[in-house]
């Protein structure tokens, strides 16, 4: 149970537990500055063994210690304003087993439930490796309280809630746990609750298991660790069973390992990406033909428009060729009326008046028009109708013809004859014109029709172009299926592949449970086996005993006399339980507790952190002390406090630390003072948080 003796040199690599280096807060964005602590050496060499954090009350001495423990897993960080305006993260450079360390946790807001860890010192981060631990729960295996209590030898301690019964269930030790041994505050000073004996009884029992932890000596009945080797080993052998039918069941599902299915699943995601791609494009394709298919649709519209126009257009043509033939046809029978009436004057009289019709006398001559007038009437002819009376009709001396009846009717007939020659003429010459124009018109009814059916066959065509357009959407949706069939299947390998994965992370983590109580089941077995050699809790309590005296009379307890601690590390003096003692006497009693379980525990190569924080070992003492308390008004009694730390620092206790909060410590450690704050805004540093003094 004794460290190697290079353990013992401070500042080693091989130094067991949790040294403090530096302690950095950084600054919100807005400020871009950062607040520090440094406890290393003056030359930046190793940690300090003593480190003084000096200064006033109210300017974040005791807020330092509560960001150290908060970056190694406490609760909460420090809610004061000034801090909660200025900080937003804290960073602690640490020694843990004698390698470098640094912890960084968010200080915004809550607790942060995660934080990160590299193996590096705080100025060398830059190309280390960051991991991400949980806080919560302390529990947790990977968590960051396990690791720091790892630093110990204290990680993965089962601690039974019951000790005494056979069967009882147990708590993981956490590192809270051993902040109770390793930080005093200022309260528990002279609270007469030293050991947690008035608190509940599970935090006095804890604190009182954890110590036993420390030195090995925790469990000492040997039933009782055969009682928990059983359960332990039970445990292991049922959840060795369990993973073992886990893999069994795996294996047979998914036979070829995780290592293939991660290939298989990272080809299948690659190959429903490439598929999702290709059917983006094959829509962006379609979506640019439908812009051609709109296209034709407009061009068949319009050939459509233009051939319904050329077929309006032939009708009425069609139409007025069927009119104008219908008038020819009447002009040619007017014609041939009017050429058989011209034939039949030439043989026959087309007059044959020969009686009167009034008196039905006949007639000496023949009627006939003389000078204009009808001689049958007296009608004057030349005034109404304006026909001229040709000389066949009258003598050139405008007398009367010749009385011949037969020259008188060749008179009359020569006029109609010249009358139906003229209408003859007029008729042929229509009919001639009305031809003409028929012929053009039948001309342009034949251009018109070729136009209709040129126009037809546009209109064809367009459509024939449109159909065979319109049949594309068939091998479109036939493609799209397709990519879309073999993105599904990609995506559905992709699923199998991740959930077979997940059943191999359970087997794994199956078989790390199984693996881990598996060692405990080891561990306890050792334990058995050493029970005989181990010491006796007994004779820890009497050396935690002895050297508490030993502190108390070193320091210079007043009156000191019988000085002790019972089997449950509660302390008496002068013959009297430590609660009866004064408040400066409660004070000495509780420094001389911690530094003694401090001491005892590195002496003896104990699984223990090594580091002690101490908030005010001024407080009730010296010039602090009570009126009513005089025989701890002695300044020596703080001086003496500080002399024997320093002493058993350079001797027995090399490699130890020990951090102390003061208001104002002697001048005889003015040299281990690591920062000294002033709360006066001329003199930096002002505060911890340096810039927060309105």
């Amino acid at each position: 149970m004794v460290e190697d003796e290079e353990d013992n040199v401070a500042g080693t690599d091989t130094t067991r537990g949790i040294r403090l280096v530096e302690l950095r807060l950084g600054g919100l964005a807005a400020r871009s500055r950062s607040y520090r602590v440094d406890f290393r050496m003056p030359d930046r060499g190793p940690w300090r063994p003593l480190s003084v954090i000096a200064g006033p009350s109210q300017t974040g001495k005791t807020s330092v210690i509560d960001f150290i423990r908060y970056c190694m897993g406490g609760s909460e960080h420090p809610q004061h304003p000034e801090v909660l305006a200025s900080v937003r993260a804290a960073l602690l450079e640490a020694v843990l087993s004698g390698e470098s360390a640094t912890i960084e946790r968010a200080a915004t807001g809550p607790a942060s439930k995660f934080a990160s860890l590299w193996e590096a010192a705080l100025d060398e981060l830059q190309g280390a490796t960051e991991l991400r631990l949980p806080v919560e729960p302390t529990s947790e295996p990977s968590g960051l309280s396990q690791r720091l209590l790892a630093a110990c030898g204290l990680d993965n301690i089962e601690l039974p809630e019951a000790p005494t019964q056979t069967e009882s269930s147990t708590q993981m030790l956490s590192i809270r746990d051993l902040f109770r041994v390793m930080w005093l505050p200022n309260e528990r000073l002279d609270n007469k609750n030293l050991v947690f004996e008035h608190s509940s009884f599970m935090v006095g029992q804890k604190l009182r298991q954890t110590i036993d932890v420390m030195f090995d000596v925790h469990d000492a009945d040997g039933s009782d660790i055969a009682a928990r080797l059983k359960r332990a080993s039970d445990a292991a052998r049922e959840a060795a069973r369990t993973a073992k039918a886990l893999r069994a069941v795996v294996e047979a599902e998914h036979a070829l390992g995780p290592l293939v299915l991660e290939t298989d699943r990272d080809r299948a995601r690659s190959e429903a990406v490439a598929l999702r791609d290709e059917l983006a494009r094959l829509d962006a394709d379609r979506a640019s033909r439908d812009v051609g298919v709109g296209g034709l649709r407009q061009a068949l519209v319009a050939a459509q428009e233009e051939a319904r126009a050329a077929a309006v257009r032939v009708r009425n043509r069609e139409s007025l060729v069927e009119r104008l033939a219908a008038l020819r046809g009447q002009y040619a029978d007017d014609k041939k009326k009017l050429t058989f009436l011209k034939e039949a004057e030439r043989l026959f009289d087309p007059l044959h008046v020969t009686v009167c019709p009034a008196c039905l006398s006949t007639l000496d001559t023949s009627p006939a028009v003389l000078n204009g007038e009808c001689t049958l009437c007296g009608h004057r002819l030349l005034e109404e109708s304006g026909v001229a009376v040709t000389g066949l009709l009258a003598d050139p001396d405008g007398s009367a013809s010749s009385k011949d009846p037969r020259k008188d009717k060749g008179s009359n007939s020569a006029a109609g004859t010249g009358i139906l020659e003229a209408e003859l003429r007029a008729t042929a010459r229509r009919l001639d014109e009305l031809n003409d124009y028929w012929v053009r018109l039948d001309d342009d009814l034949g251009v018109l029709r070729a136009a209709q059916a040129e126009a037809n066959l546009a209109v064809e065509n367009t459509a024939a172009a449109l159909n065979r357009v319109v049949t594309v959407p068939a091998p479109y949706l036939a493609a799209r299926d397709e990519i879309a069939r073999r993105r599904a299947d990609a995506r559905l390998r992709e699923q199998q592949a991740e959930a077979g994965l997940r059943l191999w992370d359970r087997v794994r983590e199956a078989e790390e449970v199984a693996e881990r109580l598996a060692g405990q089941a080891a561990r306890l077995r050792a334990e058995r086996r050493e029970a005989a050699t181990r010491p006796d809790r007994a004779a820890v309590v009497r050396l935690l005993s002895d050297r508490f005296g030993d502190v108390l009379s070193d320091i210079g307890y007043p009156k000191l006399s019988a000085p002790s601690l019972n089997e449950r590390l509660v302390p008496s003096v002068r013959g009297l339980t430590y609660t009866a003692a004064s408040s400066g006497g409660l004070v000495l009693i509780s420094l001389a507790w911690y530094l003694a379980l401090w001491e005892i525990a590195h002496e003896q190569g104990a699984r223990a952190p090594g580091l002690l924080m101490i908030d005010s070992p001024q407080k009730n003492l010296g010039h602090a002390a009570q009126a009513d308390d005089p025989d701890f008004a002695d300044v020596r009694l703080v001086e003496n406090f500080y002399r024997h730390a320093k002493n058993w620092l350079a001797g027995p206790g090399q490699g130890a630390q020990l951090v102390v909060v003061d208001n104002s410590p002697p001048d005889s450690v003015a040299a281990d003072v690591v920062v000294r704050y002033t709360r006066d805004p001329a003199t930096p540093p002002y505060g911890l948080i340096e810039d927060a003094i309105d």
